[in-house]
């Protein structure tokens, strides 16, 4: 490796994708720049997902078959332990990369003047369904560290733009909604930070990437926000995804980060335990509960509800949306029928 040509080493965790993922292998086999290897880990999948793998006879993919389902963030961390390059992309069996995007991040490196083994970068996505439609597109806020979607892409750009920040800045801003800095497809960074942090071992079963990240951003890396879509995110309600909605799995997740962050680490960053447990309650758990409520999930929106009550129940009284949540709740079976409707309404009027 030299500065001017890092290597990247491409890492597809699979269980069952095997309708999917010879199109995500293709789509980085057919990109421009080189020097990359590809590492799959499947998951003690059924299908036919390692006939298919096994299928492109490049000498750039190596394949390693778990014996057994050892569950997501597991195979995160299992795939992610035989990268041997600079530079490591976690990318899901059934997303892709577009044309050009190593060559793009080769590119930003090099104008940047970044240093290979202390950078994370990450770009904006393009989001497609089954049949190939694009659906929207994922980009970071302006002047913030969260992501939006759009409807229509952003304005085109003739020249190639990217921000690079602190990590520990990024860190703070990320942290303190709760909130994933970047897409998991499309983030790339360094073997040596990976090892710094001991790579996706975490207590996570949702968001093992989300708590991965505020890992890495804890090391103060360059940061690296590149504003082009280097990637294609298929949308599809997988089983990981839709439990999310249907348990306590994501709040549990998020709760644990109200635990695990010491005041003075908070204080270090300029946050504090109390604005992150407010935030937590308001918007990872009622302002939740209030969605689930609009969506007609009346089981969902109760279960959060109390959620809220079981781990920090002052400060859920102090937040007004709890209130909204008590109402809606106690119209029982009716509030399968109003809450939709306020919440339609709502969105009305918010656009």
């Amino acid at each position: 490796m030299t500065q001017n040509q890092p290597t990247f080493s491409i890492c597809i965790p699979n269980y069952n994708y095997g309708h999917l993922i010879g199109d995500t292998l293709q789509s980085v086999l057919d990109q421009s720049y080189p020097h990359f290897e590809i590492i799959v880990a499947d998951n003690a999948s059924t299908d036919d997902s390692v006939a298919v793998v096994e299928k492109f006879k490049d000498p750039r993919i190596r394949l390693y078959q778990n014996r057994y389902n050892i569950g997501f963030a597991p195979n995160l961390q299992r795939v992610t332990q035989y990268a041997q390059n600079d530079l490591i992309n976690l990318l899901s069996s059934d997303d892709q990369m577009k044309p050009g995007a190593l060559e793009t991040f080769v590119e930003v490196i090099q104008q940047a003047g970044a240093d290979v083994n202390n950078v994370v970068l990450y770009s904006d996505t393009e989001y497609f369904d089954n049949d190939n439609r694009i659906t929207g597109y994922q980009r970071k806020v302006p002047g913030a560290f969260d992501l939006q979607m759009l409807t229509s892409p952003p304005a085109p750009s003739p020249d190639l733009k990217f921000e690079a920040y602190a990590g520990r800045d990024v860190l703070k801003g990320a942290l303190s909604r709760l909130r994933a800095f970047a897409p998991m497809l499309s983030t790339v960074y360094s073997r040596a930070l990976w090892q710094a942090v001991e790579g996706y071992n975490n207590t996570r079963t949702i968001g093992p990437d989300k708590h991965f990240g505020y890992k890495l951003l804890g090391q103060n890396p360059q940061v690296i926000y590149i504003a082009r879509a280097l990637y294609r995110y298929r949308f599809l309600t997988s089983a990981n995804f839709a439990t999310q909605f249907s348990t306590l799995k994501q709040v549990s997740d998020d709760y644990l980060y109200t635990l695990e962050w010491s005041a003075k680490d908070l204080n270090a960053l300029g946050l504090s335990q109390k604005g992150l447990i407010h935030t937590f309650i308001k918007k990872r758990v009622i302002e939740y509960a209030l969605r689930q409520l609009g969506k007609g999930h009346y089981a969902n929106g109760f279960r959060l509800f109390c959620y809220a009550f079981a781990s920090y129940p002052g400060t859920a009284l102090r937040i007004p949306k709890t209130y909204a949540v008590l109402g809606l709740l106690m119209m029982g079976p009716l509030s399968k029928v109003v809450a939709p409707l306020l919440f339609r309404a709502y969105r009305n009027l918010s656009e």
